[in-house]
């Protein structure tokens, strides 16, 4: 059987219990509310600051799909010692190699070959373009 003091001590304590957790509950709450907003603000900030980089610097030799371009053709010409002839792109990253050529004034020789596929030149190599393979791919260089 349960005494009364029992009774009455659960009582209490099982109230003050009940308002911390509520207290709480509703304290972690706002904790993930404002952790929620936090974090959209900082994606949008993220967003803001792709934006203002595409939009002054541009595809350069040193940022966006041309770079990353450059940076593979130099890793193949340190290890061989010679320009490769041809290097697999994505769609997008010949997108961002057209751009260039024509923010640079650049003469832009774009061609047809084996396989039905595209290829435009970039300084002594060839990208050819992989449209099967995701839009910002850059494949290792090759020779034939």
């Amino acid at each position: 059987m349960i005494s009364r003091r029992e009774m009455v001590t659960a009582g209490v304590l099982g109230t003050l219990a009940t308002a911390g957790n509520a207290d709480a509950a509703g304290l972690q709450q706002e904790v993930q509310t404002l952790r929620a907003g936090f974090d959209a603000l900082a994606n949008t900030m993220e967003g803001l600051k792709t934006s203002i980089d595409e939009g002054l610097r541009g595809n350069t030799m040193n940022y966006g799909g041309v770079g990353a371009v450059k940076t593979k053709i130099e890793q193949y010409t340190k290890v061989t010692g010679r320009f490769p002839d041809y290097c697999d792109i994505g769609l997008s990253v010949f997108h961002d190699v057209y751009g260039w050529h024509v923010r640079n004034q650049q003469q832009i020789n774009i061609t047809r070959i084996a396989e039905q596929r595209m290829a435009i030149q970039f300084m002594f190599t060839q990208l050819v373009v992989r449209i099967e393979n995701e839009s910002g791919y850059i494949g290792t260089p090759y020779d034939r």
